[in-house]
């Protein structure tokens, strides 16, 4: 014993030897103070049970990390032959203190990640919950958008006095406006996803901004209308002409809903170019009227309200569509407010344009066409279960004298149809009794007679996102035409697909 005093003497170390009774015989006293001849459970509670271990037939035994006091001890208890007992107090506060400062950051990079992980989850619900929400809300929204846009449409076509025609037309317009907004609505929830790519082709910038004019005056005839473009900007520009469009008629809508003059003024110059590559500054003018700036807040998301001034709403979502676009672009978009008491909205985009720059000339499709008369009728399938786009297109096809129609609401008694009859056309639509339209077709294709395997289908969808798009022409639909639609959308679509001379 006296050995092992010397070699751990003021190494964390303390010996003190106990007699069966836990009465204490010696104690070295270098970590505390054990009295001599006093009881080693009245030193600290701990030992109270200290007995148990002469009773054991075991002659040693090691306890760990034990709390005496504002300290801790690894304990060996070690049983002589005499029944006496040695044991022997290892130091070990500071190891411990450091373990646990290793154990806390280890938990609390643990809780961390878990953490992490469950706000991951919880935005990528959200996210799935968005996206449930705007699938149902725009389901929902264009079979009776359909129906109105449609109807509104061939009514305009029906010999109606002045009255009439002027109400018609406003359920017309704010029918588009509708189509517009859940349009815009869906560009948005797909550009938030990323999920959107750019169209890349040529066209024509003096003759877009034209033709953008011209739509303008024309619809207000009272506005000043400017455009002006410097000479150095390039003719043709390569991107995407509809997005570049947007971000435009976007800057002015909110000039028109704001402006409170007679004037608005677009002006493009050249920032600088690189190669093939030209940065183009757009920017759209009105002379008198304040434009929120609080719009180009990229925190924005749909709308803000405005408490000061003439103003006290606006909306966003089209500008928050019209800032992803400038960003796709490699762009910005931003709102400045004029010494005159005007704002000007200036978008700065980055495009190409060709190396040998020269106007190219646009097709321009002919949105008027002479009215279809055939002589035999087109026998046709409508495969749609929802009542209101039932309707719809069974009016459309009837009012022109030129479809045999059935509908189908039952896949079975499609598919029998299919098998017996001969028919010239499917419209087709995005499922039928929870048979969606990728199966029906391949259910058609398996079932059909040798003449109805050859048959042209139409999907007539509401499922409008791209990828759904280019899913239904794989499964083999000739088209498809999205939801909302007019009645000359249906009919042109369905006479470009057909071979008419077999009708005439």
């Amino acid at each position: 014993m006296n050995q092992l005093h010397r070699e751990y003497r003021n190494k964390g170390l303390q010996f003190i030897t106990i007699d069966k009774a836990g009465v204490i015989l010696s104690s070295d006293q270098q970590l505390i103070d054990f009295e001599k001849g006093s009881l080693l459970k009245d030193v600290h509670p701990f030992f109270e049970n200290i007995g148990v271990y002469f009773e054991d037939d075991s002659e040693y035994a090691k306890l760990e990390c034990i709390h005496i006091e504002d300290r801790i001890f690894d304990i060996d208890f070690i049983l002589n032959d005499d029944h006496t007992a040695v044991i022997i107090l290892r130091e070990g506060t500071d190891f411990y203190k450091r373990v646990q400062v290793m154990t806390q950051k280890r938990n609390e990079s643990l809780i961390f990640q878990e953490r992490l992980e469950l706000k991951n989850q919880l935005l990528k619900e959200q996210e799935e919950f968005k996206n449930r929400f705007i699938a149902n809300f725009s389901h929902e929204l264009r079979n009776p958008l359909t129906l109105i846009s449609s109807f509104s449409s061939m009514l305009m076509k029906k010999d109606i006095n002045l009255d009439q025609q002027m109400l018609i037309e406003a359920i017309k317009s704010q029918s588009e406006k509708l189509r517009g907004i859940l349009n815009d609505i869906l560009d948005l929830s797909i550009l938030k996803n990323s999920s959107l790519s750019l169209e890349n082709a040529p066209f024509s910038l003096r003759k877009l901004l034209k033709n953008l004019q011209l739509n303008y005056t024309t619809s207000h005839l009272d506005l000043n209308f400017k455009v002006n473009i410097d000479t150095n900007v390039p003719k043709t520009i390569i991107g995407d002409k509809r997005r570049f469009e947007q971000v435009i008629t976007n800057f002015i809508d909110n000039a028109l809903k704001h402006n409170k003059g007679d004037s608005i003024e677009i002006n493009i110059q050249e920032n600088q170019r690189r190669a093939n590559k030209v940065s183009l500054r757009i920017e759209v003018t009105n002379n008198e009227g304040i434009i929120p700036d609080i719009l180009s807040d990229p925190k924005l998301e749909n709308y803000t309200t405005i408490g000061h001034g003439d103003i006290e709403k606006t909306t966003g979502l089209s500008f928050s569509i019209a800032r992803e676009l400038a960003q796709l672009m490699d762009g910005d978009i931003r709102i400045k407010h004029c010494e005159n008491g005007g704002t000007t909205q200036v978008a700065n985009l980055k495009l190409s344009f060709p190396i040998h720059d020269e106007e190219i000339e646009e097709q321009v499709e002919k949105k008027t066409k002479p009215k279809v008369q055939l002589s035999e009728k087109i026998r046709t399938i409508i495969a749609e279960e929802n009542s209101v786009s039932k309707m719809t297109a069974l009016k459309i096809l009837v009012s022109t004298g030129n479809f045999d129609t059935q509908v189908f609401t039952d896949p079975k008694n499609l598919l029998g149809a299919v098998e017996n009859d001969e028919y010239d056309l499917i419209l087709m639509s995005s499922s039928i009794s929870q048979l969606d339209t990728i199966e029906l077709i391949s259910l058609i294709k398996e079932f059909a007679n040798d003449h109805n395997k050859k048959i042209p289908i139409i999907g007539v969808t509401t499922q409008t996102a791209p990828e759904d798009i280019a899913a239904l022409r794989k499964a083999g639909c000739k088209d498809v035409i999205k939801k909302p639609y007019t009645d000359d959308e249906l009919t042109n679509t369905i006479y470009k697909r057909l071979n008419l001379k077999k009708f005439k």
